[in-house]
């Protein structure tokens, strides 16, 4: 039959693919906060969706360690603890320095092309202020150190993470134009030492970066000081 494949029923498992994608990206983009309980009547109306795919979609990000599933309880967005950005920190540098490392041994044209690109993304959404264009961006940035490494256990490994690191970023970066301004500088050093193999001024400069985005999320999780401040 010539026109099967658009007789063909989309398979189930599609849905909840979709479901899961658009979940995982409004929490990554801050639609949610830290913490925040998610019905699952709620996001099936949202989602114009039954209930199933919403349930499949949450045990996947679940196990992203995005949302935290509590029997009897419901499921909520997850909530770290400054120990848990610090892991997420310490992960994030050992394992993008040597993704990177990795991408400009095996694929230097096509990886710097796409920083490149990744940058350009960064400038026109800071001009244009568009926050949520900005933090996707960022993220692209640097999921490319992984996307040419060329070594699948790396790719996997930080895939698991992913999620996690891009919504500290959001929650760091969203609300202070300052942040995104030094952020973007930050990057484009970066994407400028990897194209010229300057070793050691990337380490220094991804050293300066992941540890400027810890001293951040400390000061905003940090509980306030018996004179309120932080």
């Amino acid at each position: 039959m010539r026109d099967s494949d658009r007789l063909r029923l989309e398979h189930p498992k599609a849905l909840t693919s979709m479901v899961t994608e658009r979940l995982r990206q409004a929490i990554i983009d801050g639609d949610f906060q830290l913490g925040e309980s998610m019905s699952e009547d709620q996001l099936s109306a949202v989602f114009g969706v039954s209930r199933s795919p919403v349930r499949e979609a949450l045990k996947a990000l679940e196990f992203e360690g995005l949302v935290e599933v509590r029997p009897k309880r419901g499921s909520f967005i997850f909530a770290p603890s400054i120990e848990d950005v610090e892991e997420l920190c310490e992960f994030r540098l050992i394992a993008e320095t040597q993704a990177a490392i990795l991408s400009m041994r095996r694929a230097p044209d096509a990886f710097t092309g796409a920083l490149d690109k990744a940058t350009g993304a960064m400038r026109n959404a800071l001009e244009a202020g568009d926050d949520r264009g900005y933090g996707r961006a960022d993220t692209a940035f640097h999921k490319n150190f992984f996307t040419f490494c060329g070594n699948r256990l790396v790719q996997d490994a930080y895939q698991l993470a992913e999620g996690r690191i891009a919504t500290i970023r959001t929650i760091l970066t969203a609300p202070n134009k300052e942040q995104r301004e030094l952020s973007f500088s930050e990057h484009c050093m970066i994407a400028d030492a990897l194209r010229e193999r300057n070793w050691d001024r990337f380490q220094e400069l991804m050293s300066e970066h992941v540890g400027r985005t810890m001293r951040g999320v400390r000061s905003i999780l940090s509980p306030p000081s018996a004179g309120g401040s932080r």
